[in-house]
Parts: C-alpha cells; sequence; structure tokens
C-alpha cells in the first residue's frame, strides 16, 4: 500500500499514471501532468504509479511545483529528487485505497496504541527490486 512509502508525519500525493505525461531527466527532475487536483494542497512526497506493459513501477519524488497544464482546470506537478522504488502486484485499487487517479494521504505522527521508538521506515514488503 501507498501510506508505507511514508514515514509517520509525512502526507503525500498519490497518482496513476500509464506515463503518457511523466517525464524524468538524468538529473532526478521532472515533471508528470494534465492532473486535476487542489493546487492549494500541501504535500511533502509525490508517489507514482506507473502501468507499463512490464508491470506497476512506483517512484517516490520530492514535489517542486505546480504549474497549469495547457488543459482549462488540470495542472503540471514539478517533481525534484525522483527515485525508482521497485514494482508491485498490487493493482491500483489495492495500492492506494481509491479508484480516483489521485490521492492524498497522511501518515499521523503518532499511531494509536503504540509507543514511540518503534521502526517507522515503512517498507512494504510486497514491493520488489527491480529484475533488470
Amino acid at each position: 500500500m501507498a501510506t508505507s512509502l511514508l514515514k509517520r508525519g509525512e502526507n503525500a500525493i498519490v497518482l496513476f499514471t500509464y506515463g503518457k505525461y511523466f517525464r524524468k531527466k538524468q538529473d532526478g527532475s521532472g515533471s508528470t501532468g494534465n492532473w486535476v487536483i487542489d493546487e492549494k494542497r500541501n504535500c511533502d512526497k509525490v508517489v507514482i504509479y506507473n502501468r507499463t506493459q512490464q508491470g506497476n513501477q512506483v517512484y517516490v519524488a520530492k514535489r517542486a511545483g505546480i504549474t497549469p497544464s495547457k488543459e482549462s482546470g488540470r495542472f503540471v506537478i514539478q517533481l525534484d529528487n525522483i527515485q525508482y522504488f521497485g514494482s508491485t502486484y498490487f493493482n491500483w485499487l489495492q495500492f492506494s485505497g481509491s479508484r480516483n487517479p489521485v490521492r492524498y494521504l497522511y501518515v499521523p505522527s503518532q499511531p494509536r496504541g503504540r509507543r514511540r521508538g518503534n521502526d517507522d521506515s515503512g517498507v512494504n514488503l510486497e514491493l520488489l527490486a527491480s529484475a533488470e
């Protein structure tokens, strides 16, 4: 699930794409675009679920900015530090918990009923390393 990619207290926008507007440059910057999103909503991370013929690729990036798209009411998200996290067997609904291609997630700073000092790295064992 996408929440396992976040540390405690982090929030993210999680996007489903087939990669048509997803751009990743050699320096780790890039963009993904034409999203109907709340441009005023602040997010620490951008999680990209990119469905390809090779599988469901997962990328994590820092949101660098938002610019209006050429399509009215839509936006392009500028990205920094794009990192390939791995691939997953989860379908989009299992991964995000929503059928909508845009999902906002937040992991609380202190989970209910748990004590401090527990590991909060949040690694999802369903995400597999690339077989390349």
